[in-house]
């Protein structure tokens, strides 16, 4: 199935409270160029977009359009019970 252009797959459904109608912030994790005290890379938290859910497709996805902002593979939004 091919989605509009605008429209991202979500993995929150009703299982996690999602409704229609609710925005979420789209954030990225980027990678620092220093490391942490044990030699771990450090990431940084950016806020990069926001999307509206427009259809709950089961428990555990969702369509959502872009509001504002973009979305990328691998990028996450929060929702918040």
């Amino acid at each position: 199935m091919k989605l509009p252009t605008g429209t991202i797959y979500l993995c929150v459904g009703t299982s996690e409270g999602a409704k229609v109608g609710q925005e979420l912030t789209v954030v990225r994790f980027v990678k620092m160029g220093n490391t942490g005290p044990k030699g771990q890379p450090v990431f940084k938290k950016e806020e990069v977009g926001k999307v509206k859910i427009t259809e709950i497709v089961d428990e555990h996805m969702a369509n959502a359009t872009i509001v504002s902002g973009e979305a990328k593979v691998n990028d996450i939004v929060e929702l918040h019970k």
